[in-house]
């Protein structure tokens, strides 16, 4: 039976802050064509919407951007990428970038499906490009089980937060995602503050079944939320490849395939939320 989508926050993908993936790269000279195009495509599970960034990865950033068409195709529907919007929609799908770059949309009649399978095809200005992935299931996150609470350390510093959890193997990269993060005041009011302030997140688990993560306090109380994202296996494979020019052949799966065309073309799902308070009982708790 495949499991059901999560309901919860839309997930902003901000993988440049976990690994090393960068959709511009060095490449040979001899495919250092203008118009080739890098394509970043990640299928959000829960989502009704797809978000594109599609850059000429060989053009001064002053030139015009990328003239593509793309469709997506899930089951019985298709879907156009036919709306341009800012470029922070697309998130960190592939960095940082000073090249012609352009962020594009395509609403979906459905919500994308955890252990669902989709296609992509188009035209990019050397030619017709195709592409297929399978979305993650839901990562499963055993341990916490439930909300978790956290005694405040008697000087300011690190806590450790140890994990379990289970993925499935279509899943080849695992992040801890911190979100919502507030202080407590001794009066009971609260502050959000950016998840940065506790540390760098998302961020790779290194095992396959258990992991510790570490939030830096500061003596002040806070709440915040915590899951896990499991990553299709093209985004891995892309990703384990940063800066090597030229990648070795023959290349890995990335899920695109094409004239004058590179990228990625994945899946991403998000665990159930967990609740962590640190130094108070967690009046927001609701599990």
């Amino acid at each position: 039976m495949r499991a059901r989508a999560v309901a919860g926050p839309v997930v902003v993908v901000a993988l440049a802050a976990s690994s090393a993936c960068e959709i511009v790269r060095p490449v040979d000279p001899l495919e250092a064509h203008p118009d080739v195009v890098a394509l970043a495509l990640l299928l959000v599970a829960g989502e009704s919407e797809a978000r594109l960034l599609a850059v000429h990865p060989h053009r001064d950033v002053a030139d015009s951007t990328p003239e593509i068409t793309a469709f997506l195709d899930g089951p019985g529907w298709t879907a156009s990428f036919s709306e341009s919007v800012r470029l922070p929609t697309c998130g960190e799908l592939g960095g940082s970038w000073l090249v012609p770059s352009k962020c594009l949309r395509a609403k979906l009649p459905e919500a994308i499906e955890p252990g669902g399978e989709y296609g992509l095809w188009g035209t990019a200005p050397l030619g017709s490009f195709t592409g297929e992935t399978g979305v993650p299931e839901l990562p499963l996150l055993v341990d916490p089980a439930n909300t978790l609470r956290l005694s405040m350390p008697d000087t300011a510093g690190l806590i450790q937060i140890p994990m379990r959890y289970a993925v499935g193997p279509e899943t080849g990269t695992v992040l801890a995602d911190l979100y919502d993060v507030f202080e407590i005041s001794e009066d009971g009011s609260e502050e959000e503050i950016p998840t940065s302030h506790i540390g760098a997140y998302p961020v790779a688990l290194e095992n396959a079944q258990a992991d510790t993560i570490r939030i830096y306090q500061d003596g002040v109380r806070m709440r915040l939320s915590l899951r896990l994202l499991g990553i299709g296996w093209n985004y891995t494979n892309f990703a384990k490849y940063p800066g090597i020019d030229p990648l070795p052949r023959p290349w890995p799966s990335f899920g695109i395939e094409g004239e004058g065309v590179y990228g990625y073309f994945d899946g991403i799902a998000h665990s159930e939320t967990r609740r962590v308070f640190v130094g108070q009982t967690g009046r927001h708790d609701r599990n």
